[in-house]
């Protein structure tokens, strides 16, 4: 099936390459890995079932260590495959079996994982450091004040499974318009993004990441638009980098470098999130933008020949329904093409998504947040 790349046509679902095309082209001669896998279990023996290229094959675990308590133990065993995502299940050879919630085999790319009680954890972890991981949690902070920018907002703080019951620490990504990221009951539904971090991180697909909600305040068009267009976003960057962050970093175990900073938003917070990362790419090295902004265009039209003067990781997404030209797709686009054209490479620094028949909505952020999360923050 061909496939077009013309801007009228990437948002025509018949305009896609079948999946079944595209494992068929990149399936053979992938080179083959070694994954590690760990297993919290109190069955008497293990073994691990996966498929390689479209075959079952076994192999049996050894009992290395002592579990969580009682009479379970830590198994541990190596998988040799070709797959670029391991699929797997464990069994006790006596009819007892261990799939993935919802009861299909557990899916990762991980190559060295822990499975205890339905959920991956990537690394080597053992009995000890598992007994007790505590549960994600969403701490909500009124009126957190600014002085750059003369006013307050609600911030609200995501912290991942493990954070209260651990000393390590952990990446950051910022995400604006806090007051509608987490919970149902947020203006249009909300995007839901702690469960949406619950989900990619359990099922071993996003690593453990604090997520900062920062609200918006009735200057929102002001603060996420740049000065290019007629906004004050530079002051909001400062705000974010001069107080916030050092705020959080102060506050929270994180780990405070560029490459572990991530910034997240969708409409004029996707806009301003790749502002932030395009301008302040020394605090920020992530940024995903979800139905940008990118109508306004003033600012991003410096972006093509002003490459950062360090690397960042982009992902970037539209839909194709409704106002401002269909989502912004065709300026999406235009985005997507001036990354390219300054070394940007699909896949690798940049992901680009377009949703088919999605609207500028909280619905469909809510749908491919998940895609966001996962590139920006791998769990490998």
């Amino acid at each position: 099936m061909v496939r077009s790349n013309a801007a009228d046509q990437l948002g025509v679902a018949s305009n896609a390459r079948r999946v079944s095309d595209i494992v068929s082209a990149v399936s053979p001669g992938a080179a083959q890995r070694t994954v590690r896998v760990r297993y919290l279990s109190g069955w008497s023996q293990v073994y691990l079932r996966w498929v390689e290229q479209g075959n079952e094959r076994e192999v049996g675990l050894r009992r290395v260590g002592p579990g969580r308590g009682g009479s379970e133990a830590l198994w541990e065993g190596t998988v040799q495959t070709r797959e670029p995502t391991l699929q797997f299940e464990l069994h006790d050879g006596s009819g007892g079996r261990d799939r993935a919630p919802g009861g299909s085999r557990y899916a990762t790319r991980l190559t060295s994982l822990t499975l205890a009680s339905g959920e991956l954890y990537a690394g080597a972890r053992d009995g000890n450091e598992l007994r007790n991981v505590s549960k994600s949690e969403v701490v909500h902070v009124s009126n957190w004040r600014s002085n750059v920018l003369g006013n307050s907002r609600d911030i609200f703080v995501y912290l991942p499974r493990g954070y209260r019951s651990s000393t390590r620490r952990y990446p950051v990504l910022y995400a604006q318009d806090g007051q509608n990221l987490f919970g149902p009951d947020t203006l249009f539904g909300g995007w839901r993004l702690g469960e949406a971090a619950d989900k990619a991180i359990k099922t071993g697909r996003m690593a453990e990441v604090i997520i900062v909600g920062v609200g918006n305040t009735p200057a929102r068009m002001d603060e996420y638009v740049p000065e290019a267009d007629g906004g004050q976003a530079s002051r909001y960057a400062k705000f974010l980098t001069d107080e916030l962050k050092p705020w959080v970093d102060r506050s929270l175990r994180t780990q405070p470098q560029r490459e572990h900073t991530g910034v997240i938003g969708s409409s004029l917070g996707g806009l301003v999130s790749l502002y932030l990362g395009w301008e302040h790419p020394n605090v920020f090295g992530k940024v995903a933008s979800l139905s940008g902004s990118f109508w306004i265009q003033r600012w991003v039209a410096t972006l093509g020949p002003r490459p950062p003067p360090q690397p960042l990781t982009v992902y970037l997404d539209s839909g194709t329904v409704g106002g401002s030209s269909h989502d912004s797709l065709e300026d999406t686009l235009r985005v997507r093409d001036r990354l390219l054209g300054i070394g940007y490479v699909l896949g690798k620094n940049l992901l680009h998504q377009v949703d088919n028949g999605a609207s500028h909505n909280e619905q469909y952020w809510r749908a491919r947040v998940h895609t966001a999360l996962e590139f920006l923050f791998p769990a490998e």
